[in-house]
């Protein structure tokens, strides 16, 4: 499993708390982790046969989710891991993103990690946080971007989100090359100017893995991530066109 020195780093610290779960057979849970770290964990576990692993994201088909290590000889506790948060405010629909959101929580001086996945939705968003800090975020959170808002802890998540789990928008075109740029912003609808400086400043992973040259080339089946805009899965490359450009199909998930 190739790795970079900070994945090497997450390896590392996961692979000891997987000794510390075998040896003294109890259960712990991480802070939130990305889809990347997700994977390493996983591979990791498969070393240690007296470890159960479990991804606890708040949501179907979360991105970010806590991981829970625990002894199979008896199974997880039953405990709160992960408390929602519903933001809203006056303001138009789709005039906050993602990116917006996170923003503002970052800037009352908490970590990533203790931030999961924030799906907006018209003219609110829903967070799934640590539970120690929703309390806070409930109290301290009133402005994101320009806007008021106001954060409450909901007894469940409401049917809203519950129902739309997400789209996909199909994105046909053609492109000069494979290059990890191009195919990206033929994917996000970014003129190759705009999105090279991206995967240089490391705001794009392909396959989950910050990626910081535009030059690399992708294949049919990987997944290409922009900060705060989504997805793009390559789904087919359908051939050359007469003017000897690659004509592709892409799934934005939105």
């Amino acid at each position: 499993m190739n790795l970079n020195p900070l994945e090497e780093k997450w390896a590392q610290y996961f692979n000891s708390l997987l000794e510390k779960v075998a040896t003294q057979e109890t259960e712990f849970c991480t802070h939130f982790a990305d889809p990347r770290q997700q994977e390493i964990a996983l591979q990791f576990s498969r070393s240690f046969s007296a470890c159960g692993i479990l991804f606890v994201g708040g949501h179907p088909g979360a991105s970010r989710a806590r991981i829970l290590i625990f002894p199979r000889s008896r199974p997880p506790r039953e405990e709160k891991r992960i408390t929602p948060i519903i933001i809203s405010g006056e303001f138009l629909p789709g005039a906050l993103n993602h990116r917006d959101f996170l923003g503002a929580m970052l800037g009352l001086g908490i970590k990533q990690e203790m931030v999961g996945d924030i799906l907006c939705r018209e003219t609110e968003a829903l967070a799934f946080l640590m539970p120690e800090l929703a309390p806070f975020m409930a109290l301290e959170l009133q402005q994101v971007g320009r806007y008021a808002v106001k954060a409450v802890i909901p007894d469940e998540v409401p049917p809203l989100f519950r129902a739309e789990k997400g789209g996909v928008k199909e994105v046909r075109g053609t492109v000069a090359s494979l290059r990890l740029d191009a195919v990206a912003g033929l994917g996000f609808g970014l003129s190759r100017s705009r999105i090279t400086p991206l995967v240089r400043g490391e705001q794009v992973k392909l396959n989950h893995q910050v990626i910081g040259q535009p030059s690399r080339l992708v294949k049919a089946g990987d997944l290409i991530s922009l900060t705060g805009r989504g997805r793009v899965e390559v789904v087919e490359i359908l051939g050359e066109t007469r003017k000897g450009r690659i004509s592709l199909k892409l799934n934005r998930l939105i």
